[in-house]
């Protein structure tokens, strides 16, 4: 912060009656993306309490932006398809919208602009292959929250100011010669009393101002990007000076960041895609001109194909070596839990995930369905052709059994030929479908050892708890397990290769 203007900003800062409040929400979420340890459980515990929230990410999930092949229908699910760091972002996004009010300030405008600026920088950190995207678009998002602290600060002169300026530059300048600092000055100062990390207010009091180049501006991407992002919203904003902010960008991009035009081309038009799904998300309109907005599109795509066509070459090599890389640390993370012969999670975490899940399941009111699998007479195909084959034929379905559970669920080896799969927030009429066209996939694949072809079959056993205690006659992680188990070997004494769902009065 600015030694000159701090002690004034801290002046109005304690003045203002009203000044805007970070949602506890919103507070919750941001401990949330400082905690290395933190999960989709954590995540879903904090929005469940919101059901506004809740709603829209529900919303958030079923959109063309997350696209799902099924309709994704509780919390949990969501946040699963969503993944951690955007379910945070949106839930944090979706808490911050402003309250519309009698002030000089024309809130969905500011909001409208927060928002472009806010996709903006998302787009600009992926192009960059930064690796905070996600604190990127929140920092954008944030960057003009000073102009409330304004408004109500000097109500009256920020009237005259708002009125006699007609885009947000001459706010800024009008801002400087009345105050001694613009908005960002104060955003960044709110920021830090909220106790934000220091890269997000950082990054909101060099938004209007920024000096960085080369290696230094690659190492404050987080301000970069945010910094960038206003360009490219005020872009939107006054169509008419489209052109010349399109080049304003282009050689801000180039300086901070090595963007060349191509880049910027690409920026722009992925920007265009992608605004009227955050239009529909966050029910603002951020496109005012779509005629031209699909002219822009088509123009560019020529030059899109040529750069990706040249890119491709260049960044192969590179991207090869990142992949192995991360592909590596990320084995010698996975290694404590990972069964070593088939890939899929070992019983002990299994046993941890399943705890977590169904203490998910009770707080959040959701299903939460286990489905138990064991390869039919297995031990014949160890006996007649050795274990090495059997090894293969384990390894075998268990890519298979990787390839049909969908991203939010959990498959793990439970011991030999047996696996357990976990469906969080789905019903039983639903796993069933799932677990039927496994044994199906399963049935119908054929292994081949010594020009001899192999079928392997399945018996699985399906076990449902409610998300209700009450109602429910599974009252910890361990009895559902056990009722799929005991429903897997009726399974077998029926005549195998079939699926049965467990009932008590079966047991």
């Amino acid at each position: 912060m600015d030694l000159d203007v701090a002690p004034t900003l801290a002046g109005m800062l304690g003045q203002v009656n009203k000044l805007p409040t970070l949602p506890a929400v919103a507070l919750r979420v941001l401990e949330l993306g400082e905690d290395p340890y933190a999960g989709v459980g954590e995540i879903t515990e904090v929005v469940a309490n919101d059901p506004v929230l809740s709603a829209k990410l529900l919303k958030a999930a079923n959109s063309p932006l997350y696209a799902m092949r099924r309709q994704v229908d509780n919390l949990r699910q969501a946040i699963s398809v969503l993944g951690f760091n955007a379910a945070l972002t949106l839930a944090l996004s979706f808490s911050l919208a402003p309250e519309s009010d009698a002030g000089p300030l024309d809130k969905l405008a500011y909001w409208r602009r927060s928002l472009l600026a806010a996709v903006a920088a998302r787009v600009i950190a992926e192009e960059g292959q930064l690796k905070e995207a996600s604190k990127c678009f929140v920092g954008a998002l944030l960057q003009d929250i000073g102009m409330l602290v304004l408004e109500k600060a000097h109500s009256d002169l920020y009237t005259d100011i708002l009125a006699a300026s007609d885009n947000h530059l001459a706010v800024v300048q009008a801002e400087r010669q009345a105050f001694g600092f613009d908005h960002a000055a104060v955003g960044a100062a709110l920021l830090e009393s909220w106790r934000l990390p220091e890269c997000a207010w950082r990054a909101v009091a060099s938004s209007h101002q920024l000096t960085l180049s080369g290696e230094a501006a690659r190492e404050a991407g987080i301000a970069c990007c945010v910094h960038l992002s206003g360009i490219l919203a005020d872009r939107w904003i006054q169509p008419e000076q489209s052109q010349a902010l399109d080049i304003c960008f282009a050689e801000r991009a180039k300086t901070l960041l090595g963007f060349d035009e191509e880049a910027c081309t690409a920026i722009i038009v992925r920007m265009e895609e992608l605004l009227p799904h955050y239009s529909s998300l966050f029910e603002v309109d951020l496109i005012l001109n779509a005629d031209r907005a699909t002219h822009l599109i088509e123009e560019a795509r020529e030059v899109l194909v040529l750069r990706n066509l040249r890119s491709l070459q260049e960044t192969s090599e590179y991207k090869l070596r990142s992949e192995m890389l991360e592909s590596r640390n990320r084995q010698l993370e996975e290694r404590s839990y990972i069964d070593p012969l088939t890939g899929l999670l070992n019983r002990a975490r299994l046993n941890q995930m399943l705890e977590q899940e169904f203490h998910a399941a009770v707080a959040g009111g959701w299903p939460l369905s286990l489905g138990f699998v064991d390869l039919d007479q297995f031990k014949r195909i160890n006996d007649t052709y050795g274990h090495q084959v059997g090894d293969k034929v384990l390894i075998s379905i268990s890519r298979l059994l990787q390839a049909q559970v969908r991203q939010a669920d959990i498959a793990a080896r439970y011991g030999g030929e047996e696996f357990v799969l976990v469906f969080p927030g789905t019903e039983e009429n639903k796993a069933f479908e799932l677990l039927e066209r496994l044994r199906r996939g399963v049935a119908a694949e054929v292994h081949h050892a010594d020009g001899t072809e192999i079928v392997v079959t399945t018996s699985l056993g399906l076990a449902t708890f409610s998300g209700h205690l009450g109602d429910s006659e599974f009252s910890s992680p361990e009895e559902l397990i056990r009722a799929a188990d005991r429903a897997l070997y009726a399974a077998k004494r029926e005549g195998r290769n079939r699926t049965v769902v467990y009932r008590r009065a079966e047991d």
